[in-house]
C-alpha cells in the first residue's frame, strides 16, 4: 500500500523499517528448517531493499552470563547467536537494541550481544552508553552524495542510562536534540528515530508517546517509528522542520516473535521508504506481515493482508480524529486492577518489601493517568 508519493519522482534507494524480532519464549528452529530457512518466508519482501533495520528485543549468546533478577511480572529472554542468521537472510544489517529485554543478562549480557552482532556483520545502536556520552547514532552511506541517519532510544524503562551509569538510550527531548546535532555533524540528509514505545494489550499508542514522537518531527527527524506492544498501530503525516513532510508510525508490531497474547499479536508492518537521487523521500509504502502460530513472520494471503491494512488505516483515522486517546485508556483499563495486583504480588514473592518498593518507585504520571481514566 502506497501512503504517500512525490509527483514524477524516481526511487533509487529503499529503506525498510520493521518491528520486534524476539526469537525466544519457546521460539526455535528444527532440523528440517533452520534460521535461514525460516527467513525465506519473508525474503521476497526484502529483495529490493538496500538498507533495513529491526528491533532485536533480547540479548544474544549469553551462555555463562547471570540472569538479572526480575522484579514483578516478566521473564528473562535470550537467544543463540545463530538466530542472527534469520536477520541476515532478510538482508537486515542494522539492529536497534534499545528495549526492555536487552539488559536481561546485565552489562555482561549486553557485551556478549554486541560481540555476536559484530561477528555476524551487523551494526547495533541504542544501548551501552551513559548520559555523559554523546548519543549513539548510525550514519549509513548511499550510492549518491548523501547519508541516512538513525537514532534508537526507549521510553519509560528502569534500565535507562544515567550520567553515572551506562544503559538503554533514553527517548527524551534532551537526548533527541543531542542525537540530531550529532547526525547533522555527520552530514546526514534524512534522519530516522527508531523507538521502543507503546503499551502491551492495545493497538492504540499512549497519548504521551504520540506527543513525544510528533515533537521529534519538529526537531528535525523525518521519520519516527515505534514498536514494543507487539501490535500494529496507525500513522500520521506532519510538517517537518524544513517544510518537508514527516511521518510517524506509532506501532510496527512484530517481525518474528515468540510472544503472542492474542491473534492481534500476530500482525506486523514493514515500512518502506523510497528515496530519490537527492536522498529525499519520494515514496512511502507499508506492507503487512502475518506471524505463524510458532511466531515466524510470513507474507499473508490477499484476504489477510487486506484485513491487516484495513486495521492499520482504521487506527490511523482514530489518531487523525483524536479518538484514539479514549480508546487507548479503555483498552489499558481492562483488568487493570487485577494485572497490577498480580505485578505487586510477583514483586513481593521475588523481592519481599524491597521488591514492592522498587515497583512503586517506578510509578509515573502515565500510570496515574490510566488509573484515573479507569476510575472516572
Amino acid at each position: 500500500m502506497i501512503l504517500w508519493e512525490k509527483k514524477d519522482a524516481q526511487v533509487h534507494f529503499r529503506i525498510a523499517l520493521t518491528g520486534d524480532y524476539l526469537p525466544s519464549a519457546g521460539f526455535g528452529v528444527t532440523a528440517k528448517c533452520d534460521w535461514k530457512c525460516q527467513s525465506a518466508k519473508l525474503a521476497p519482501y526484502f529483495e529490493n531493499i538496500d538498507l533495513a533495520i529491526a528491533n532485536l528485543e533480547c540479548p544474544v549468546d549469553v551462555e555463562g552470563c547471570a540472569a538479572r533478577p526480575k522484579i514483578g511480572l516478566g521473564e528473562n529472554f535470550s537467544t543463540p547467536s545463530e538466530s542472527l542468521e534469520y536477520l541476515s537472510g532478510l538482508r537486515i544489517k542494522l539492529v536497534g537494541i534499545a528495549n526492555n529485554h536487552i539488559y536481561d543478562y546485565g552489562a555482561e549480557g549486553l557485551r556478549h550481544t554486541r560481540e555476536a552482532i559484530e561477528r555476524w556483520g551487523f551494526s547495533a545502536i541504542g544501548s551501552g552508553r551513559s548520559l555523559s556520552e554523546l548519543p549513539e547514532v548510525f550514519a549509513a552511506e548511499t550510492p549518491f552524495a548523501t547519508r541516512i541517519g538513525f537514532w534508537a532510544a526507549a521510553r519509560n524503562l528502569p534500565e535507562l542510562a544515567t550520567r553515572k551509569r551506562a544503559g538503554v538510550e533514553p527517548a527524551t527531548t534532551r537526548r533527541a536534540r543531542a542525537a540530531i546535532a550529532e547526525l547533522q555533524r555527520r552530514k546526514t540528509s534524512l534522519n530516522i528515530a527508531f523507538l521502543h514505545a507503546g503499551i502491551e494489550h492495545t493497538n492504540r499508542p499512549d497519548p504521551d508517546d504520540v506527543e513525544f514522537m510528533d515533537e521529534l518531527i519538529a526537531f528535525g527527524f523525518d521519520v519516527v517509528a515505534a514498536s514494543h506492544s507487539h501490535r500494529i498501530a496507525g500513522y500520521r503525516m506532519a510538517k517537518g522542520k524544513d517544510g518537508h513532510p514527516g511521518f510517524c508510525f506509532y506501532g510496527l508490531g512484530s517481525l518474528s516473535s515468540g510472544i503472542k497474547y492474542s491473534t492481534l499479536e500476530q500482525e506486523g508492518l514493514m515500512v518502506v521508504l523510497g528515496l530519490d537521487m537527492l536522498g529525499e523521500i519520494a515514496r512511502l509504502e507499508v506492507k503487512p506481515l502475518l506471524l505463524s502460530g510458532e511466531g515466524w513472520g510470513m507474507i499473508p494471503d490477499w484476504a489477510t493482508a487486506k484485513k491487516v491494512l484495513d486495521r492499520f488505516m482504521m487506527l490511523s483515522l482514530e489518531i487523525a480524529d483524536g479518538v484514539y486517546s479514549q480508546r487507548f485508556y479503555e483498552d489499558t483499563g481492562k483488568d487493570l486492577v487485577r494485572r497490577q495486583l498480580r505485578n505487586l504480588r510477583a514483586a513481593y514473592d521475588r523481592g519481599g518489601l524491597l521488591g514492592l518498593l522498587q515497583i512503586l518507585s517506578r510509578v509515573r504520571m502515565r500510570h496515574l493517568n490510566r488509573a484515573l481514566h479507569k476510575a472516572f
